[in-house]
């Protein structure tokens, strides 16, 4: 896509330090607002969010499971509905 506004990334636990990386990289995106960063092996996510000044926050917001929000593209749903399907849903609930 030649201009952004969100990006997501799925965290695996093998290679954490290179998404993260991959991660504060898209950050210098212009276009892109939203970063959220999915994990593999459990329920759960976390959130980097571009201020309206431009600036980003200098660590990601834990995502709340109940309501997980994208604001720039107008998403909300709950988080567990992501994994539906999987093999982290099936174990976890």
């Amino acid at each position: 896509m030649p201009n952004p506004v969100l990006l997501v990334e799925v965290l695996s636990p093998g290679n954490s330090r290179e998404t993260w990386t991959d991660v504060w990289a898209y950050t210098t995106i212009p276009t892109v607002q939203e970063v959220l960063v999915v994990r593999s092996d459990v329920i759960g996510a976390q959130l980097l969010r571009r201020a309206p000044d431009g600036t980003w926050p200098a660590v990601p917001a834990i995502v709340d499971p109940a309501a997980l929000e994208l604001q720039n593209i107008g998403f909300r749903i709950e988080l567990k509905a992501l994994y539906a399907g999987t093999w982290v849903f099936e174990h976890v609930i």
